[in-house]
């Protein structure tokens, strides 16, 4: 029997009090059979226990400390400098695909990355004062139609500098048709044709908002569009920092 030095993977356990067996899948296929043992005493499993506890801690800290962005907004146009991160779905009439994301704004520059759900980033989207880059399959394109372009590496419509202010609800009447709730919050958004370039009707459905310090902001929205793509984009954020 060999032993591990690291343990990936908790398993079975015999014993509460005495030992713990842990079940470690090993990668080298000369080896029989694939799962291996390894003990761990009681007092061991207590120092992983309190480790884990203290990571807990330590990111609940930083949590707090990194909503500074939205305690410093007054409100939703106020908020300049914020990230958020969750999930899309991208569904079309043939094909479905679903990403993690991470979107970090800094006033009209953000750089949003797409990972699959094992971290493989898969697409990131950057734009600063030197125009926008769009890196995928390790290389870096840049034009100057992003969503255009975006569209024709994933066949996803993503119209980005629309999109950083749809994520948070900023919108207002003069930028198209907006319907509201009975406590006030957005609950439709239709904008107008100069802000799609008229290729896609597009609807914003607010689905359900979340308390981000002082600040309510989207939690789950789905962007229906009709046109040369349709798609229906589901995206459900997560964390607002």
């Amino acid at each position: 029997m060999i032993k591990s030095k690291s343990i990936k993977t908790l398993g079975l356990y015999r014993n509460f009090l005495k030992t713990w067996v842990v079940y470690v899948p090993l990668y080298n296929e000369n080896i029989s059979p694939p799962f291996m043992t390894y003990n761990i005493t009681t007092l061991t499993f207590v120092k992983l226990i309190l480790s884990i506890c203290l990571l807990w801690l330590i990111q609940g800290c930083t949590s707090i400390t990194s909503k500074g962005n939205l305690m410093a907004a007054a409100n939703v146009s106020q908020l300049t400098q914020w990230q958020a991160s969750g999930k899309l779905a991208f569904i079309t009439p043939t094909d479905k695909q679903s990403v993690n994301f991470i979107w970090s704004q800094n006033n009209d520059d953000y750089k949003v990355n797409f990972n699959t759900f094992l971290g493989i980033n898969v697409l990131s989207i950057k734009r600063d004062r030197n125009g926008i880059v769009i890196s995928a399959d390790g290389k870096d394109y840049q034009s100057d139609n992003p969503q255009q372009l975006v569209f024709e590496l994933t066949g996803w419509w993503l119209p980005m500098d629309n999109l950083s202010r749809w994520l948070k609800a900023d919108i207002t009447d003069n930028e198209g048709d907006i319907s509201v709730n009975n406590i006030g919050n957005i609950q439709s958004f239709t904008p107008h044709c100069d802000q799609t370039n008229c290729a896609n009707q597009v609807i914003i459905h607010y689905d359900q908002f979340q308390s981000a310090a002082h600040l309510i902001l989207p939690h789950r929205l789905t962007i229906k569009t009709q046109g040369m793509t349709p798609q229906t984009l589901k995206i459900k954020v997560q964390r607002w920092l």
